[in-house]
């Protein structure tokens, strides 16, 4: 039975439009009629996860709503976010909406304990990190996940806002790549690009390590949710 995916939006247009893509092309499909029928909200009214966050305010919660709602009654059988730091309102989110919506960071975690990925580090904004929504749930799959000194953090959010969303120079790729090489020295299986700009970050500066891409996860998971079955 084919269903219907609804995507939440609106947190990063970049983002948005790389997971339809990734989408698209992960499909098992010989015509246009063979693909996934996907319905997606960019709602720009959701503010910064990371802000919100950091600053104590549940108000993504109230917009995250309102796309959950809007989508499944438009006919969405189950929902999807892109996102890494709207996880934070995942419990509180499920519990709006009567249709499923799948967990991106669990899903992550079932495919590196599936590949016997171990050690893992992650690179996300400071949101993510503080909230530990990657931890809490990894710790449930016995993976043990590494999270940057706070002065690299630094560094991975200027990445994140600076360079990828603003579009500014990023003059420290050298000192980026130096920190991964000293992290893969210490026996680090995997990297976790836990927001979804940072593949960017690698794509354009040819930044080659071995990386886990959630919403590339996250795709797959969609695929084989609404029914379709993957490419090989």
């Amino acid at each position: 039975m084919k269903r219907t995916a609804g995507i939440i939006g609106g947190m990063g247009p970049q983002a948005t439009i790389d997971l339809f893509q990734k989408i698209v092309s992960n499909t098992d499909s010989s015509s246009d009629n063979e693909h996934i029928h996907i319905i997606i909200d960019n709602n720009t009214d959701i503010p910064d996860r990371t802000k919100s966050i950091l600053a104590h305010s549940d108000l993504p919660l109230k917009y995250l709503g309102q796309s959950a709602k809007k989508l499944e009654s438009i006919g969405a059988d189950f929902l999807a976010m892109p996102c890494n730091t709207a996880h934070f309102f995942y419990d509180r989110l499920s519990k709006e909406v009567n249709i499923p919506i799948i967990n991106m960071i669990e899903e992550t975690a079932k495919v590196l304990k599936e590949n016997k990925q171990k050690n893992l580090l992650l690179l996300a904004t400071t949101g993510t990190i503080k909230t530990q929504i990657y931890q809490n749930i990894f710790t449930k799959y016995d993976l043990n996940i590494i999270t940057p000194e706070n002065d690299f953090q630094v560094e991975i959010m200027s990445a994140i806002y600076d360079y990828v969303k603003e579009g500014k120079p990023y003059d420290k790729v050298e000192i980026f790549s130096q920190y991964l090489d000293k992290a893969i020295e210490n026996n680090v299986d995997s990297i976790i690009l836990g927001c979804t700009e940072l593949p960017i970050l690698f794509e354009e500066n040819n930044l080659e390590y071995k990386v886990i891409d959630p919403t590339l996860v996250l795709a797959k998971a969609i695929i084989k949710a609404a029914g379709y079955k993957l490419k090989n």
